[in-house]
């Protein structure tokens, strides 16, 4: 019965690449690339800015505004990094997935603006911090090796990219570009609830993702804490996976296979996330003390505010999507036309 579930749920033509052929083929498998990338760029420069963000707070916490704002200043570029990522991520998808050569012209070139924008914003921010004495040199070497020199080079590499997408565009000014699975036009705008939400569940993949991968290198093995590690692991690994069976598979189905696909797709991501909540709080309630040793090198900020749920909504977040799914597929089975 499983089996005949997965195959049917993975089958070839139920894809909206699986039509695409020679050039068009390959132009879409560097767009998908290109999402991948943006997409560990982002997750990468995302944990670089909570980290820093946590000693802001922690010294707000402390009663050191004076030096919260100074680290503020001074890690300003680290922050804009991650906000130029996220525009790239945007400008790749918006090639990856679109209603039309028109909605990609316009959010393509938009988020590739902003990424520039920002690009300039940082190298000029640093520029002003050498001159004005805030870094001691080009390369200080914290938080990392190559700061505030890396920050300068990556902006002009996003900068680049965005002039990349201008001169694509230019060059096909009298065709309709454009790649990737697309979706029908939609027929109304999106409630700003769904946009708020859509953010934040990008985020929280993004930290699944990010936080898993750090959790490698930093989680506590020893003196008893390896179930609550390793457990906690699994809840980051789930995240993570929960936004990539979505955007990467759900998504990329035609209409026709999304309906069907649902139900079940929901029903299997409930059950895993499901299992993976319940081995996490089995592991807490062994390690009650798990949180503040083995999840302070994950999210830091959870612990310099004195407030440790960033976790528990790791945790939630699956699950809540999961539910919503199955809810829909339950009403699309009960009424077609839903």
């Amino acid at each position: 019965m499983g089996e005949m579930v997965m195959k049917k749920l993975f089958e070839r033509d139920g894809f909206v690449f699986a039509g695409l052929r020679g050039k068009q083929k390959k132009h879409d498998l560097c767009v998908t690339a290109a999402v991948l990338l943006f997409f560990v760029l982002s997750a990468y420069t995302f944990m670089n800015a909570l980290y820093c963000l946590s000693d802001i707070i922690g010294s707000v916490v402390g009663g050191s505004a004076d030096i919260a704002g100074r680290d503020a200043l001074r890690t300003l570029p680290i922050f804009l990094t991650f906000l130029m990522s996220l525009a790239g991520l945007m400008a790749a998808h918006s090639f990856y997935r679109n209603e039309s050569g028109a909605v990609l012209r316009k959010r393509a070139r938009t988020h590739a603006a902003v990424g520039m924008g920002l690009g300039a914003l940082l190298i000029l921010y640093v520029a002003a911090g050498l001159l004005a004495g805030r870094y001691l040199s080009v390369a200080e070497g914290a938080p990392t090796p190559l700061y505030p020199l890396d920050t300068v080079l990556y902006a002009l590499a996003v900068c680049g990219a965005g002039v990349l997408v201008f001169l694509y565009f230019g060059k096909n000014a009298s065709a309709a570009p454009f790649a990737g699975p697309c979706r029908a036009p939609e027929k109304k705008k999106k409630s700003a609830g769904r946009r708020v939400g859509a953010a934040l569940w990008l985020l929280l993949g993004l930290y699944g993702f990010s936080g898993f991968f750090y959790s490698l290198f930093i989680v506590d093995l020893s003196d008893g804490y390896v179930p609550y590690s390793l457990a906690l692991m699994l809840v980051l690994l789930i995240t993570w996976l929960s936004v990539a069976v979505w955007e990467f598979y759900y998504n990329n189905l035609t209409a026709r296979k999304q309906r069907e696909a649902l139900l079940p797709l929901a029903l299997i991501s409930l059950c895993v996330s499901a299992a993976a909540a319940l081995l996490y709080f089995l592991a807490l309630k062994n390690n009650l003390d798990g949180p503040a040793n083995v999840g302070f090198g994950i999210l830091p900020i959870a612990f310099a505010a004195n407030v440790n749920i960033a976790t528990l909504i790791v945790v939630a977040a699956p699950l809540i999507v999961s539910v919503t799914a199955l809810i829909k597929g339950i009403r699309r089975a009960g009424d077609p036309a839903a």
